[in-house]
């Protein structure tokens, strides 16, 4: 099954139980894209925030880059470690199930 999980909370607790489902989903062979937007940005600047080290896991479960909808200025607050997570946005909105954070 395709998910697409749309992260923009600024809640670490609700955008870790996000990241937690999108690993477990993708160890049951599932196709997951996470899209982090809105107030998301801010737990992905904070290095002592959960979720600032679980995105940095992505590879480890075979999960595509990120996607964002992020301004440049944004953007711009970002590290290095951050920004290698996230990947173009294609095309392809064939998932089956949206689920919002």
């Amino acid at each position: 099954m395709k998910f697409l999980i749309n992260i923009s909370t600024d809640s670490e607790l609700i955008g870790y139980e996000a990241i937690a489902l999108a690993f477990t989903l993708a160890s049951f062979d599932h196709q997951v894209q996470l899209y982090f937007d809105g107030g998301s940005h801010h737990l992905l600047t904070d290095d002592t925030s959960r979720l600032y080290g679980m995105v940095q896991s992505l590879a480890l479960y075979d999960l595509p880059p990120a996607w964002h909808g992020f301004t440049p200025e944004v953007l711009a607050t970002f590290d290095a470690k951050i920004l290698a997570v996230f990947g173009e946005k294609t095309a392809d909105d064939t998932a089956e199930t949206v689920l919002n954070f």
